[in-house]
């Protein structure tokens, strides 16, 4: 059977195939049905940390400058240890060993 929604016919044959029209809701009874839910409805939408994005985006970055760091550290400690050869070179390396990693010798 053809059911007409949207569509008027001409035809006195087609006339009784028309759906009856869809009443709108309008603003009143939008708010009206708002104020008998008296659901209190909040979203947050607002990501706890502001910059947790950045921090993602840029963490590879951080990786490998940290480990080019800790790598001119060392090249650092092996240099300063071959420049004082002597007695007093393995305490100096010690020494800047514990200032390096943040320890007191």
């Amino acid at each position: 059977k053809i059911k007409f929604r949207n569509y008027q016919p001409k035809t006195e044959d087609f006339k009784e195939a028309v759906m009856p029209k869809v009443k709108l809701t309008t603003e009143e009874e939008v708010a009206k049905l708002a104020e008998s839910s008296n659901a209190e409805v909040q979203l947050d939408v607002a990501p706890k940390k502001a910059n947790w994005d950045l921090k993602r985006d840029i963490q590879k970055k951080l990786d490998k400058l940290e480990r080019r760091t800790q790598q001119a550290i060392v090249e650092i400690i092996k240099d300063k240890v071959a420049d004082g050869a002597g007695d007093d070179s393995e305490a100096q390396g010690k020494m800047l060993a514990a200032a390096v990693s943040g320890k007191s010798a």
